[in-house]
């Protein structure tokens, strides 16, 4: 028989606009409950939820999604607790094959890929290229990643490629193969979006050719940003935790 389950606390959500700055506003209250002599139970005054009964609450409902301790990929940058994300991370720059559709006359070949940030979002992907090999510091600035395929809002048409269901840290794997074995098929933005001279078609014809020995980043565009204010857009960035 199972036990009787006695109401005793109450949680509420309230959400809002600073008039000052429009930031949103969140806003926990814990309420303890009393039960009336005819078993009607009364709210009683609240007082603010401190940080450590919501991570309470977090370990007792979802005890897979917060752990104590975990390995941490030096690949991931930074990642919004959810099966949703956004989900940040780096890969460095790597000679690995590229797949390319027949309407865009390349062939398919090995390439030197660029070091690539991707931004996984609500089963959605976005690129940058970032220069250099090593893990990116939050001021590296980012390039435009000169892919066909992607937009002017460096988001990346994956086609027929299955993308994971959720943005987590253990998918990041996932989502960067989704990317690198895509087949890229057609242009989503002009070629002067991505790079300073030529053509996206003439600048992979080089790099299959193997005549560049190393990744023309000087050739990529900026991207406008640094890697710490992607994260303030996307709404990771330290100021708002």
């Amino acid at each position: 028989m199972a036990n009787q389950l006695k109401l005793n606390t109450a949680l509420l959500y309230y959400t809002g606009r600073d008039p000052d700055s429009s930031d949103a506003i969140h806003y926990w209250q814990i309420h303890p409950i009393e039960i009336s002599e005819k078993g009607i139970p009364l709210l009683k005054e609240g007082r603010p939820v401190e940080m450590k009964e919501l991570e309470a609450l977090c370990r007792a409902t979802l005890p897979n999604l917060v752990r104590s301790i975990g390995w941490i990929d030096l690949g991931l940058l930074a990642y919004g607790v959810g099966v949703a994300g956004p989900l940040v991370f780096f890969r460095p720059e790597v000679r690995r094959p590229i797949y390319f559709g027949r309407q865009t006359k390349l062939p398919s070949g090995r390439v030197i890929w660029p070091s690539l940030v991707f931004v996984a979002h609500s089963r959605r992907l976005s690129v940058f290229a970032v220069k250099g090999s090593e893990r990116p510091t939050l001021s590296a600035p980012l390039l435009m990643a000169p892919f066909l395929n992607v937009d002017t809002r460096h988001e990346v048409c994956l086609g027929s490629s299955e993308a994971p269901k959720g943005c987590r840290p253990q998918e990041m794997e996932a989502w960067a193969e989704a990317f690198y074995k895509s087949a890229f098929t057609h242009t989503n933005a002009p070629d002067h979006h991505f790079l300073k001279k030529g053509s996206i078609v003439q600048f992979w014809k080089e790099l299959l050719s193997g005549a560049r020995k190393r990744f023309p980043y000087q050739l990529l565009k900026p991207a406008g940003m640094n890697l710490e204010q992607l994260l303030q857009r996307i709404g990771l960035d330290e100021s708002k935790r």
